[in-house]
Formats: structure tokens, C-alpha cells, sequence
């Protein structure tokens, strides 16, 4: 029992001291809880091209040399832009989140 309530206290030091912006109030000298075990955001994998449309894959269509060849498509990887971070419908567990949350037997 005795682990049981260190590790729940270090779990819970760890989150005081990790995350965001640590405000520190001035009456006590201790910060705020700045960490949550919930992410709101993520990095998005897709991308914009030059045209503004956004998708995880570009491709261009390439001309062929000879006569009697096929067309081909060639994926374009220069000039696009991360879409970067994006809000979550609903909010997820953080996977660094220390403590543990549900005991199973």
C-alpha cells in the first residue's frame, strides 16, 4: 500500500513540475498545476500545396519521353506546407501521463 501512494505521489510531482507555462503565486512560492492528463491538440499529417489544397499526398503527371509509353505519376514533395497543430473533437489520455489511471485484476 505504502508503493501504491509514492508512486501516486510522484506521479503527481511529476505533473506540477512538467507541462505548460509554471505560474508561481506569490504568497507561497510553489507553482500551479500546469500539466493535464488530457491532449486537446495534435500535429496534423497533412499538408497545403501551392494552390491551397490540402492532403496527405500530392502527385503530378509526367509526360512520357517516347512515343508509346504511358503517362506516369510522380509524387511532389518540395513547396508544401504543414497544416501544423489541429484541435481534437474530444480530448485523449496523454500517453506520458505517469499515473495509473484503472487497476485491472
Amino acid at each position: 500500500m505504502g508503493s501504491v501512494v509514492s508512486n501516486m505521489y510522484g506521479g503527481l510531482q511529476y505533473m506540477m513540475s512538467c507541462g505548460g507555462d509554471n505560474q508561481t503565486f506569490p504568497d507561497n512560492g510553489r507553482s500551479s498545476l500546469a500539466a493535464t492528463p488530457f491532449v486537446w491538440k495534435r500535429t496534423s499529417s497533412m499538408y497545403f500545396d501551392e494552390d491551397g489544397d490540402l492532403a496527405h499526398e500530392f502527385y503530378e503527371e509526367v509526360k512520357p519521353n517516347k512515343k508509346g509509353k504511358k503517362y506516369s505519376m510522380k509524387k511532389v514533395t518540395r513547396r508544401l506546407l504543414p497544416q501544423g497543430l489541429v484541435d481534437l473533437p474530444y480530448p485523449r489520455l496523454n500517453v506520458d501521463f505517469p499515473v495509473v489511471m484503472c487497476e485491472a485484476y
